[in-house]
């Protein structure tokens, strides 16, 4: 199983592959809001499901990376849209899709758009789309048309500010507006070999980060990068991590008090922390799970 998660309101969407996916919605105090659905490709061929997003109509987007396309569904998992899934959908080019490795809402003044990030070394790695599928822009790597990035492994945005983590490369570029604004790198001292592969903007510039590999952690960083603590360590036990592979963040008064998801073990685990480290547990009834 491999695993994403999405937070919309108080609601968080939990979403598992295993050649089917299972999306389902929860409480973050673990409570199973309904049933969810589950879907397979076009075709009925597998799905990978790479990355969750939701919209102000409360549609689910999906990064398929199987397809690959992005795809739209309903509450209820009736499919409303879907683009991508080009002739060459591998080539290095404007609109080509590669492997989706996770995506985000940009809510803008006046029409929402999509970031997709696909993984490997490309030019566009990271798109953006309007809803109706229309490619929009790429952003460019450190500011550089001829740049690349270097295994993209998620997304975030936040009002003008758009987070790349590049868990191959160990970094996460930081784009304001479109434009390239600065690198994030957490010392090796601090962190082993940093591996970000999901981020978590809070309102004040803050990011929870979280890492993976074999110093697996979940990390608090301040608005240029800086550690300010480390919310959970490496490991299988109750308020540690393993191998996690995204994490979102609940908004709150300040966001002081606000809640966090994060699901690691290779998408098994889904808990909930606060920003202090402390754990509540985790969610016991995960999507697509034999009980």
């Amino acid at each position: 199983m491999n695993g994403s998660l999405a937070l919309s309101n108080g609601v968080l969407y939990v979403g598992r592959h295993e050649q089917t996916a299972h999306v389902r919605p929860f409480d973050l105090d673990g409570r199973a809001l309904g049933p969810g659905f589950s879907f397979r490709g076009p075709a009925g061929e597998p799905c990978a499901l790479s990355g969750l997003a939701v919209d102000c109509d409360h549609h689910l987007w999906v990064a398929d990376g199987a397809s690959p396309r992005v795809r739209a569904f309903s509450l209820f998992g009736r499919e409303v849209a879907a683009f991508g899934g080009s002739a060459n959908p591998f080539a290095d080019e404007r609109g080509a899709l590669g492997s989706p490795a996770g995506l985000a809402l940009e809510a803008g003044d006046e029409d929402a758009c999509l970031l997709v990030a696909s993984s490997g070394r490309r030019r566009h790695a990271v798109q953006r789309f309007a809803l109706d599928g229309r490619w929009l822009d790429s952003l460019r790597p450190e500011g550089s048309p001829l740049g690349r990035f270097n295994g993209v492994a998620g997304v975030a945005a936040r009002g003008p500010m758009a987070y790349v983590c590049e868990a191959r490369a160990g970094r996460i570029q930081v784009f304001r507006d479109g434009d390239f604004h600065f690198l994030i790198r957490v010392p090796v001292v601090v962190a082993g070999r940093f591996e970000p592969v999901a981020v978590a903007p809070l309102e004040d510039g803050r990011l929870v980060v979280a890492t993976a590999g074999t110093h697996s952690s979940l990390l608090l960083l301040d608005s240029v990068g800086r550690l300010q603590r480390v919310l959970a360590e490496c490991g299988d036990g109750p308020g540690q991590v393993r191998e996690p592979g995204d994490v979102v963040l609940e908004d709150g008064p300040g966001q002081t008090q606000g809640r966090l998801a994060v699901i690691d073990q290779d998408g098994d685990r889904v808990q909930v922390f606060t920003l202090q480290g402390q754990c509540f547990g985790e969610l016991e009834e995960l999507p697509g799970q034999a009980l």
